[in-house]
C-alpha cells in the first residue's frame, strides 16, 4: 500500500489521486518504505498536504471541532472518519 500512498489519498472508503497532482509520500511510514518501523502512519491521510486541504477534507466528512484542531489532530481525526465510513461501506 505504501506506493500507492505517494500518489493518492484515502477520502472517506476510497482513494482518489493527491490535490494538484501532488506526488511524494503521505506520512513518515510511507516515507521510510518498510512495513518494520515504529513510525506513525496515517492510513492513508496525506498529513503532508496543507493544513486547509486537510480542513476541507475533515468539513467534508462532517469533522466535528474541526476550526480548533492543529494540522496533525485534522489528520488523525480524517484516519478515523476514512477508517469508519470503510467499516461502514463493508457493512
Amino acid at each position: 500500500m505504501g506506493a500507492v500512498k505517494h500518489t493518492h489519498e484515502k477520502v472517506g472508503d476510497h482513494w482518489q489521486p493527491k490535490e494538484d497532482g501532488g506526488k511524494g509520500p503521505s506520512d513518515e511510514q510511507s516515507a521510510k518504505g518498510n512495513r518494520d518501523t515504529d513510525l506513525d502512519s496515517k492510513g492513508g491521510v496525506d498529513a503532508n498536504a496543507s493544513k486547509a486541504h486537510l480542513y476541507e477534507l475533515a468539513q467534508d466528512a462532517g469533522v466535528e471541532g474541526r476550526s480548533s484542531m492543529t494540522k496533525d489532530e485534522l489528520a488523525d481525526a480524517l484516519q478515523k472518519a476514512n477508517d469508519k465510513a470503510t467499516r461502514d461501506a463493508r457493512g
